[in-house]
């Protein structure tokens, strides 16, 4: 298995561009962008995929208005199993722009608005700018370079994946020695990377579980950055089983714990939400898995501020207690000029109110006396 190359593949000034006929271009199967439920070999799916994202009309507009620039060659490599077929590496997007612009019967969708773009265009490209190179990883440090810390970057899901196939080029190494080579490649740090890879082997645990039966969770749906945030929390870290947050083969991963984690964050119980609420809740859940008391209060169903409260001392837990309800009270009492007919349980509700904070009232009060004599 050859060795990653720090280097960006080689560019237009050292190898020729060579104008490539669009039906010898065919998607990279291995795209990390591509869902795994996507075939990647399958062209009907990967244009089907690739439509739902509404720029690649943009980009067909724009090429069809101006034609393809040639400074920007596709980065391709042969297919072995068939002579004069290249598989595009980087450059897919443009590549199903130029398909759909000359042939916009082949769109499985938005055929209408395809055609119409289609149509219109002055430019249909029939042959690409295409530099060719032997192999598939002779392009992976440039796909780091550009997609992972460069300008065009990939949501981390992608990212991810990226860097789990470039892994496999440096595979009998160390996996700390892997770790700096891989964040060589793409200029960033050996702990993002097995970060990453870590954040993925999680993920790949969720998905082989069929993403633990929630409703509407899939490859797709699924907000991989709120995974990776949540594995940044040591707490949370400790609470899978797992011993670092930088160990891709998650020894001692407790899969009943990642089925809580996963159905808290990701799961909808309510006006479509989840038990976590927003991401910066986070680290309340990590206070929270920590705290025995705390975490069997959030398990019965408490919400998860009210649980976080029992993980502070209890003077603490008393003053952030009056602190909040003397707040919902003035809401309260600013709105209660706009109320045009009270409920009687409202009034029923501010007399149990009242009471409760007389009878603390005095017990404070009495304590502070004891406390002065």
């Amino acid at each position: 298995m050859p060795k990653v190359s720090t280097a960006k593949p080689t560019g237009p000034a050292e190898s020729k561009v060579e104008f490539i006929p669009i039906q010898n271009l065919k998607f990279d199967p291995y795209n990390p962008r591509l869902p795994s439920s996507i075939n990647g070999q399958n062209q009907s799916a990967v244009l089907e995929w690739m439509l739902r994202d509404a720029s690649i009309l943009e980009l067909m507009l724009s090429i069809g208005e101006k034609g393809y620039f040639p400074g920007e060659p596709l980065l391709v490599v042969p297919d072995k199993a068939s002579k004069g077929i290249y598989k595009v590496v980087e450059g897919n997007r443009r590549l199903c722009a130029v398909k759909l612009l000359h042939n916009p019967d082949i769109a499985p969708v938005r055929r209408k608005s395809v055609r119409a773009v289609s149509e219109s265009a002055p430019n249909k490209p029939d042959t690409l700018p295409a530099l060719i190179y032997n192999d598939r990883s002779e392009i992976l440090s440039y796909l780091g370079y550009r997609h992972v810390t460069g300008i065009k970057q990939w949501d981390p899901l992608a990212k991810a994946k990226y860097l789990k196939q470039l892994q496999k080029t440096v595979e009998g190494e160390e996996p700390a020695t892997q770790y700096k080579t891989l964040a060589k490649t793409i200029g960033s740090r050996a702990d993002y990377v097995a970060a990453l890879l870590t954040s993925l082997s999680v993920y790949d645990q969720i998905q082989e579980d069929d993403f633990f039966g929630i409703k509407s969770l899939n490859e797709e749906s699924i907000d991989f950055s709120l995974l990776t945030t949540a594995l940044s929390y040591n707490n949370i870290v400790n609470f899978l089983g797992l011993s670092s947050r930088t160990d891709p083969t998650l020894t001692g991963l407790k899969k009943d714990h990642l089925k809580e984690l996963t159905q808290w964050i990701f799961e909808k119980v309510g006006e479509g939400r989840t038990r976590l609420g927003e991401s910066r809740n986070l680290s309340r859940l990590n206070s929270v898995v920590s705290n025995e008391k705390a975490l069997s209060s959030f398990r019965a169903g408490k919400p998860l501020k009210e649980a976080e409260l029992l993980t502070e001392r209890p003077g603490e837990i008393f003053s952030i207690a009056i602190v909040e309800s003397k707040a919902r009270l003035e809401v309260a009492r600013e709105h209660q000029h706009l109320v045009e007919k009270p409920a009687p349980i409202d009034v029923d509700n501010l007399g149990e109110i009242l009471t409760m904070a007389r009878d603390i009232r005095t017990v404070i009060k009495s304590r502070l006396q004891d406390l002065e004599s």
